[in-house]
């Protein structure tokens, strides 16, 4: 047990300051002689000042109730507000480029989407796939232990090659439409340029600027030549061809400024973790809030108490009368 407000400790001062001037009073009046009493009763027996003392240690515990006495029950930390987040990712056949380490695009994508979720801590994240068409993968969830073990499962090859971006950040924003978040984003990941799928991806950036989305585009690779997969050779090694990707960052830009993003272009894993670093400077989570700390109160418990001896003083007092009669 420990006190919140112990300055009003202090009080005890000037109680006890007074008691013992009482108690000094008192003493120098009884020290007078008597004579010629028979059976005087002793004023100065200590059943006379029972009353007395039980009001000294009542008011003493009234005090010590200001005081505050607590236990501490426990602390918790109030729940934040976080975003809501679509991660869109292209998982068309170019995300196999070797350009990137440690082995390919889509490699080094769902590896660095990995440590953004680890640095989550409120917020609520989901993922869609797209290449020809578009796939929810993982609807928004705090859950970020599923939700790495349902990204590694994501790959190439198994839906038709292609590249919706328009299909891909419209099914990102239907996931997002009915969201009551103060800050919703989605974070675009494509190799290419738009040429699948039925809906533009400028239709999807007024959609997203209507809706009070950022998106935040990040154009993996370049159009140079990069080494690509071939298949294998006689002996059952891989082969590789250089191959020359379009792409399209001009888009990738435009989307990003009509709904009050940032275009990232990233030929390295290293540039592909600074763009998520800058993102998430950029969307920074609400910080919690000091942690709150629950105590159990005692005050009550000791003005019960005192007001329980007030009242026993009251009885003593009926009983012990301060000035008994004396008997002659």
């Amino acid at each position: 047990m420990f006190l919140l407000d112990p300055l009003f400790l202090l009080l005890w001062i000037p109680l006890v300051l007074l008691a013992v001037l009482v108690i000094k009073s008192r003493t120098k009046r009884n020290s007078v002689a008597f004579t010629n009493f028979r059976f005087l009763r002793n004023k100065a027996d200590a059943k006379y000042y029972l009353p007395q003392l039980f009001d000294f240690l009542a008011f003493l515990l009234l005090v010590f109730a200001l005081a505050r006495p607590v236990t501490l029950e426990k602390t918790v930390t109030p729940p934040v507000e976080g975003k809501d987040i679509m991660i869109t990712l292209d998982v068309s056949g170019s995300m196999e480029a070797l350009d990137f380490q440690p082995k390919n695009r889509i490699t080094a994508a769902k590896n660095v989407i990995e440590a953004f979720v680890k640095g989550r801590k409120s917020d609520r994240l989901g993922l869609v796939f797209f290449a020809k068409e578009s796939f929810l993968q993982i609807p928004l969830t705090t859950d970020y232990d599923i939700f790495n073990e349902l990204l590694a499962r994501v790959t190439t090859g198994v839906i038709d090659d292609g590249t919706a971006i328009g299909n891909g950040l419209g099914l990102a924003l239907s996931r997002l439409e009915s969201s009551k978040a103060k800050s919703k984003v989605i974070i675009l990941l494509t190799d290419g340029d738009n040429n699948s799928g039925n809906i533009s991806p400028e239709t999807a950036a007024d959609i997203a600027a209507k809706q009070g989305v950022k998106v935040y585009s990040i154009l993996i690779g370049t159009d140079a030549e990069v080494p690509f997969p071939a298949g294998k050779d006689l002996f059952g090694r891989d082969t590789f061809q250089k191959v020359r990707m379009k792409t399209n960052p001009e888009l990738l830009r435009n989307i990003s400024a009509k709904s009050g993003g940032r275009f990232y272009q990233s030929i390295s894993t290293e540039e592909l973790e600074k763009a998520f670093k800058d993102i998430d400077e950029l969307e920074k989570s609400p910080i919690p809030a000091r942690k709150l700390k629950i105590y159990n109160e005692y005050a009550s418990d000791f003005i019960v108490l005192a007001l329980a001896f007030i009242v026993f003083a009251r009885i003593l007092s009926m009983i012990f009368k301060v000035y008994p009669e004396v008997e002659r």
